[in-house]
């Protein structure tokens, strides 16, 4: 148990597939470590937790922590202004895009909210080479996963539906997109 940990604990996150081939042993060897491993740190006495965010395994601050450790973080998540959120939602739910898409969707300028949310690690920029100009076009981070405590994007809409107060009939016929 003590080695899954430390291999945990040393990465950015870890997949199945790493522990195994690091630690040498089977996949059910360590499916029932970590299982063990998120029991013991499910109780109080620690302050920390092991979750699986987008397919890899990581130890995270527990709720209950998270103001006292954003003390002594650059910037927090908690800090984002407004238009930063909205810009974040936008590239969320309807990534990859352009900046120009996202202002259109938008209806103002984005640039500024665009550089903190990348200084961030919130979104990132990339180059599609398959359209004329190859124009920069932004999606989410596995930071951005990591920050929200999800696996992946389709969670997001999944808890963005259950949690919304409408009836059952049209719950049931919302299909996530991704």
């Amino acid at each position: 148990m003590a080695e899954v940990e430390a291999l945990i604990m040393s990465g950015h996150g870890l997949a199945i597939q790493d522990i195994i081939r690091l630690s040498g042993r089977n996949r059910n060897e360590i499916l029932e470590t970590i299982d063990q491993l998120q029991e013991a740190y499910s109780h109080d006495d620690h302050g920390i937790e092991l979750k699986n965010v987008a397919g890899k395994y990581s130890f995270f601050t527990k709720n209950e922590y998270f103001d006292l450790v954003s003390k002594i973080r650059k910037k927090s998540v908690s800090e984002i202004t407004n238009s930063q959120m909205q810009v974040l939602a936008i590239v969320a739910y309807n990534q990859p895009l352009t900046l120009k898409e996202m202002e259109k969707f938008r209806g103002s300028a984005c640039t500024n909210q665009i550089k903190e949310l990348i200084s961030m690690g919130l979104i990132k920029r990339k180059r599609d080479k398959t359209k004329k100009g190859n124009p920069y076009f932004y999606v989410t981070t596995e930071n951005f996963l990591k920050a929200l405590g999800i696996s992946s994007l389709s969670d997001l809409k999944e808890d963005l539906v259950e949690n919304t107060e409408i009836s059952e009939d049209v719950r049931n016929n919302i299909t996530p997109e991704i």
